[in-house]
């Protein structure tokens, strides 16, 4: 059963053998505490069920500029507007700091496909400009021009569920793991050749059963300051025999260009 994204980043453990399962959403386990100064592209996307409940945390996204924020398709594909909000500015998922910013629309790339998950990429368009910006808690990141090698290490940050069995234990204070990047052809052998596409890529946890996971999709894999991928997708929580897959930022950023044009 494929449940609504997120990925793991776990232990550089190659499988291989792939066993078939759920898919999770997606939150960091392992890691450490940062504040939002220290990842100030990060913004918590926010929904609300309906009439009576209060706006919560659902998974992340990067800006992009001052009114643009990428994110996952799977995070937003199906919601209705009204009740969607990102939260900017802030350390910490339910504090009243930060600032809250209205989505005027979202774009799904048109090739994205729900059951493999595969251009797993959406663009949301604020209502009104990101502010105070630029600023030391709000920023854009830029999209670096290609992926690093393979072992290069990474940075992924998020306010999802601390608990691998659990996808309502958010963390409280955005968290950071450090991964390392895997070679295209063990990710493949370990979730089957024909799961990973061209624009999927594969990422581990360093140390420590690092885990993006609940609540974490939509947030930026970073090196280097720029950002390479987006948290998509992964094979359960905290199994270290399966790195987290990414949709590849990298590849997309002429059409994110042109998309932006049309608004």
């Amino acid at each position: 059963m494929w449940k609504y994204f997120g990925i793991l980043l776990t232990l550089a453990v190659v499988a291989k053998n792939y066993v078939a399962s759920q898919e999770y959403e997606s939150r960091i386990i392992g890691g450490q505490e940062e504040f939002i100064t220290t990842v100030p592209y990060m913004v918590s996307i926010r929904y609300k069920k309906n009439e009576t409940t209060p706006y919560e945390h659902r998974c992340s996204g990067t800006i992009y500029s001052a009114n643009i924020i990428l994110t996952t398709a799977t995070c937003v594909i199906g919601l209705d507007l009204n009740r969607l909000h990102i939260k900017a500015g802030s350390s910490f998922r339910t504090q009243f700091d930060g600032s809250l910013f209205l989505v005027e629309k979202y774009v799904i790339h048109p090739d994205f496909n729900i059951w493999f998950t595969d251009y797993d990429l959406a663009l949301i368009k604020l209502a009104f400009d990101l502010t105070p910006y630029p600023s030391k808690e709000i920023k854009a990141i830029e999209i670096a021009d290609q992926l690093p090698a393979a072992n290069r290490m990474a940075n992924v940050a998020g306010w999802g569920t601390t608990n691998p069995d659990s996808n309502t234990e958010f963390s409280e204070q955005i968290k950071m793991a450090k991964v390392v990047m895997v070679e295209d052809e063990i990710c493949r052998e370990i979730y089957g050749g024909s799961r990973i596409s061209e624009v999927m890529f594969c990422a581990a946890a360093a140390t420590d059963l690092e885990d993006a996971c609940y609540g974490d999709a939509g947030g930026a894999l970073v090196y280097q300051n720029k950002a390479i991928g987006l948290v998509s997708w992964g094979r359960s929580c905290g199994d270290i025999k399966f790195p987290g897959v990414y949709t590849k930022l990298v590849l997309f950023k002429t059409w994110i260009d042109n998309e932006i044009a049309k608004f």
